[in-house]
């Protein structure tokens, strides 16, 4: 019995999970909430950001997700001419792009809105032309990325999920 292997597989399994599923519930069920819901949607998004660990905690979970796949992945090296080996490469490959693209990309842009909406929400007055027009270019930004990014933990999931089997 491997305990190491079984360990960096539970802790992939677990944080892959939660990394994906936040993912989703995040992309398809609370940001249209707090769009639909305005200031008061705005409300939860600033408790969120600056009251919890919530994005830290998905960076970490993405962060582990990506660490223990790679400490799993070299006695895979020698099946990579199997369809085994060749679904779990592609899988990983994808899993690692979303990771880059999630800690440098996305990351980015919510740091961006949220110092932005702090800025707004100090200043006397309503937000400016300007701020409302960066306001919205990187809440496209966002979505953009939010849908790259969960299409890559899709291949990455299916990939891994049906690599026994290929």
């Amino acid at each position: 019995m491997n305990t190491v292997m079984i360990v960096l597989r539970i802790i992939h399994i677990f944080c892959g999970v939660f990394w994906i599923g936040f993912a989703i519930t995040n992309f398809f069920y609370l940001q249209p909430a707090i769009k639909a819901t305005g200031a008061d949607g705005q409300s939860v998004i600033r408790y969120l950001g600056s009251k919890t660990k919530m994005m830290s905690t998905v960076y970490w979970a993405a962060t582990l997700t990506l660490i223990s796949g790679l400490g799993m992945f070299h006695p895979i090296v020698a099946l990579m001419n199997t369809g085994y080996g060749m679904a779990i490469s592609i899988g990983a490959m994808a899993g690692t792009i979303a990771w880059v693209l999630v800690i440098f990309v996305v990351r980015n842009i919510i740091n961006q809105t949220q110092k932005l909406g702090m800025t707004i929400g100090s200043q006397e007055g309503p937000p400016s032309q300007d701020q409302l027009t960066q306001v919205e270019t990187l809440g496209l930004r966002l979505n953009l990325f939010g849908k790259v990014v969960i299409g890559f933990m899709v291949i990455s999931l299916l990939g891994m999920s049906v690599a026994q089997y290929v």
